[in-house]
């Protein structure tokens, strides 16, 4: 058991995925957060900027994701 014997492709879509979980957890409790109280008090302009750094990191989390899947394509060819 375990990851002991896993292959490298398997080890690295693990710490590709805890990178992604990471940047969910940033996002949510600190652009999101900071974008639902720039909104609840209506100041626009700074919930427009929460949303450019919320966008800008889903981005990072989508090429990762992009990423997670052409690792382990080429980790499963290799086999």
């Amino acid at each position: 058991g375990g990851f002991a014997g896993a292959p490298i492709y398997v080890h690295l879509m693990h710490g590709v995925a805890w990178v992604m979980v990471a940047i969910y957890v940033f996002v949510y409790f600190s652009p999101y957060a900071k974008l639902r109280q720039a909104v609840a008090d209506e100041i626009w302009k700074e919930g427009g900027a929460q949303l450019a750094r919320i966008r800008r990191w889903v981005g990072i989390n989508l090429i990762l994701g992009l990423l997670v899947v052409a690792v382990a394509g080429a980790g499963r060819l290799s086999l």
